[in-house]
């Protein structure tokens, strides 16, 4: 672990949550087109020095053969993830990468694919758990996490600390599986679907918010009350407006009418982590 600096809050411990997965100690991605190592490095935001290192088998003169799968990522107990400040002003030290996987869609340009232990933990749980119901698909959308040292990912106020991540609606209709938002109304949200994958995203416990567009969570609302009693919708939805609307855990933020905006708690232990934006 990280000696602590004099002054400051000592680091996260290697608290359980970061031994959750050993699956998850090592992260491969795989290259999709003949590619020179240093531009393959620049477009998933890692140093070419480091994926040398992590892959000292690779020549690094020959391009990289498409569909060749490369470390990017070896769990070190002594460097953990670690998400510094808030999520609007903060920054991310030894991102974890968010593997690849069968039920969800990664963009080949991935530089801003890293977050903390516990949330590419908790969205590889909830994405493998949504697979299992919906096996056939549709494959979840992955947007934008944070870079893997954090900080400023324009157009993007927050995303700076490894906490936040973008993610497409699921839709009704053929899917043809392109990296595209799809702006959501009454006739096109499949509610069933994004409440399950919702459902599952909260039942992680890593959860803190989930920015939806207010029509959009009244259409999911309507289909949680299938499923839930009226004191445990009022905690989750923001709309329709209740008592507990302040402090819901789903709620509006202007933007989000074609992607769901999913923020996880800080890392336990991490006193150098600021939970709310300021």
């Amino acid at each position: 672990m990280t000696p602590a600096v004099a002054g400051e809050p000592s680091e996260i411990e290697d608290t359980a949550v970061a031994d959750a997965d050993e699956r998850l100690h090592e992260v491969f991605w795989t290259a999709h087109e003949k590619i020179s190592l240093d531009a393959l490095a620049i477009a998933w935001g890692i140093k070419a020095a480091q994926l040398r290192e992590l892959n000292p088998e690779v020549d690094r003169e020959a391009p990289i053969a498409e569909g060749t799968k490369l470390l990017v990522y070896r769990h070190d107990p002594e460097h953990l993830p670690q998400s510094i400040g808030s999520p609007n002003r903060g920054k991310l030290r030894n991102g974890m990468p968010l593997p690849e996987g069968p039920g969800w869609r990664l963009r080949t340009h991935r530089p801003r694919t890293y977050g903390t232990t516990n949330t590419i933990h908790a969205l590889v749980e909830a994405f493998e758990d949504f697979t299992e119901l919906y096996p056939t698909g549709p494959k979840i959308r992955v947007g934008e996490l944070a870079r893997r040292s954090g900080g400023r990912v324009p157009p993007h106020r927050s995303h700076r600390s490894g906490r936040d991540i973008d993610i497409g609606y699921i839709f009704r209709g053929i899917d043809d599986g392109e990296h595209r938002w799809k702006y959501m109304n009454v006739r096109n949200f499949d509610a069933e679907k994004n409440w399950a994958l919702v459902q599952e995203l909260l039942e992680t416990g890593q959860v803190q918010t989930i920015y939806i567009a207010k029509k959009l969570q009244k259409l999911l609302h309507k289909e949680a009350k299938k499923h839930l009693p009226p004191e445990q919708l009022a905690a989750l939805f923001e709309y329709p407006k209740t008592s507990e609307s302040p402090h819901a855990k789903i709620q509006h933020w202007r933007g989000h009418s074609n992607h769901m905006h999913v923020r996880f708690l800080c890392e336990e232990g991490n006193r150098r982590c600021s939970a709310r934006s300021k």
